[in-house]
């Protein structure tokens, strides 16, 4: 309870309910605030999850390097889909991440990393790149996984490995990699056939971006898909790992049965994305690959 002495009567003086209920709420979103400044890789705020509003900050353990100041004025993140599950993402200084390798023409000028959300010949094709730039794998080859959170160019990577097993022995089949540029943070699920643990949706903070696979066999199937973009609340959902526009179709179809019915079909595999000119939640854009490849 907060209470003063009044010089004037000597006596305590206890403020109305009503002052002491709003100065202690001004303490704890204080406190709030202060949290996920100190600790947030991702902008913290209110995020829309399972159709309510709750604030979300990232709290992973407490590790890792500083978190990244929002951004003054407004910064562009590029994002360009190149084939299957790979994009390359451009920061505001010029920095280049590339995700998956795939079979397409090697970038050039080389990008300055490259991640690895799993070691199937169709998302790890690191060979023009060896040797060349820093590649981030989320496990080893013996499946165990490997910490990741990291600067580079100011494009921040962290690893969510998800894995079988339990401590004692994990085996990592895929890997979720966040990536923060710009104040946009991007989520790449990778060949996720199940989604993020409670705790990880919990940690992920504001997603913008979520990178999803659609194949819908192979990967998550369709419906359950839809429910993790219902519970990831990013402003824009974007789909890989497929082949199809049928498949896209299918998704968008999962997606209306969830409550989301907008979706885009962009004629350009690229995507400027800016804080200022984000869409509210969630917005399903289909990008064309930048290069035909199977």
């Amino acid at each position: 309870m907060i209470s003063v002495i009044s010089p004037a009567w000597g006596r305590i003086y206890r403020p109305p309910m009503g002052r002491r209920l709003i100065f202690g709420l001004a303490v704890f979103i204080s406190v709030f605030l202060f949290a996920s400044l100190s600790e947030a890789i991702c902008k913290p705020g209110l995020v829309r999850r399972d159709g309510r509003f709750m604030p979300v900050a990232w709290n992973y353990g407490g590790r890792g390097v500083p978190a990244v100041a929002p951004p003054k004025g407004e910064k562009v993140v590029g994002l360009r889909y190149l084939a299957h599950s790979s994009f390359l993402i451009t920061g505001p200084g010029g920095g280049r991440v590339l995700t998956d390798p795939y079979w397409n023409n090697p970038l050039n000028p080389v990008p300055n990393a490259v991640s690895v959300s799993n070691l199937h010949d169709t998302h790890a094709q690191t060979g023009p790149y060896e040797g060349k730039t820093k590649i981030f794998y989320g496990a080893s080859m013996e499946g165990k996984p490997i910490t990741v959170d990291t600067l580079i160019r100011k494009i921040r990577l962290f690893a969510f490995p998800q894995v079988y097993g339990d401590s004692k022995s994990p085996f990592v089949i895929n890997t979720i990699f966040i990536f923060q540029a710009g104040g946009i943070c991007i989520a790449h699920l990778g060949n996720a056939r199940f989604g993020p643990s409670e705790g990880q949706i919990r940690a992920l903070g504001k997603i913008h971006v979520l990178l999803l696979p659609i194949d819908g066999s192979l990967t998550v199937p369709h419906e359950i898909g839809a429910k993790i973009v219902k519970r990831i609340g990013p402003n824009i959902v974007i789909p890989m790992h497929y082949a199809g526009p049928e498949l896209s179709a299918q998704f968008a179809g999962a997606m209306k049965v969830e409550g989301f019915d907008r979706v885009k079909w962009a004629k350009s595999p690229e995507l400027n994305l800016s804080l200022r000119r984000l869409p509210p939640p969630t917005l399903f854009m289909v990008l064309p690959p930048a290069e035909n490849v199977p």
